[in-house]
């Protein structure tokens, strides 16, 4: 840090740093696991269909793709612009999407400067059960640059996280044929 001299009395001045008592909300690091009837490649594919997630996810107002390259035949990229609203707050922010085919992985990182998230890293793995069925594995660590903004979100993450996997499988249902036992006692399986 540059330190000015004041030529007419030789001291030293400091200035005072922008943000001296920056208060921090520490934000909660999401979970969650979920068995969903349906083929890892089925969500999969429904979770990288990210166009089409202001039809059924209520939160997101709108998603548009800047820029998709194919790295391998089994993974690809892809930059995306994603409205968010709820109540009274909108926020768009810039993301980096990777797919992993063979995998059955989508991650999704914050990508650019600028918007409201300081922090994202969104992690899905789609993992085939016996039954054929999928256990999706859903971690999610977000943190926000307005601490107001960060405040209101951390009381309502997990609600928000069990209505964005209720609308994920909800839009399942409706595109796909389920498969497996519904009955099917997946909790020893996915701890092995």
């Amino acid at each position: 840090m540059r330190i000015p001299i004041l030529h007419n009395c030789a001291r030293r001045v400091r200035r005072r740093p922008k943000h001296r008592y920056r208060l921090s909300v520490p934000m909660p690091k999401v979970h969650l696991q979920r068995r969903m009837r349906h083929a890892p490649k089925d969500m999969l594919s429904l979770v990288s269909n990210v166009e089409s997630y202001p039809e059924f996810i209520g939160l997101i107002s709108a998603v548009r793709i800047l820029s998709r390259k194919q790295i391998s035949d089994t993974r690809e990229e892809f930059i995306a612009d994603v409205g968010i609203q709820y109540k009274f707050v909108s926020e768009t922010f810039r993301s980096q999407v990777t797919i992993d085919h063979t995998l059955n992985t989508l991650s999704i990182e914050r990508s650019g400067h600028g918007g409201a998230v300081r922090v994202l890293e969104n992690d899905w793995k789609f993992i085939e059960l016996k039954d054929g069925s999928t256990l999706v594995d859903f971690k999610l660590n977000v943190r926000l640059k307005a601490m107001p903004l960060e405040f209101l979100i951390k009381q309502k993450i997990n609600k928000a996280t069990r209505h964005i996997m209720n609308a994920f499988e909800d839009q399942a249902a409706k595109i796909f044929t389920e498969i497996g036992d519904k009955e099917y006692d997946y909790m020893s399986e996915a701890q092995s």
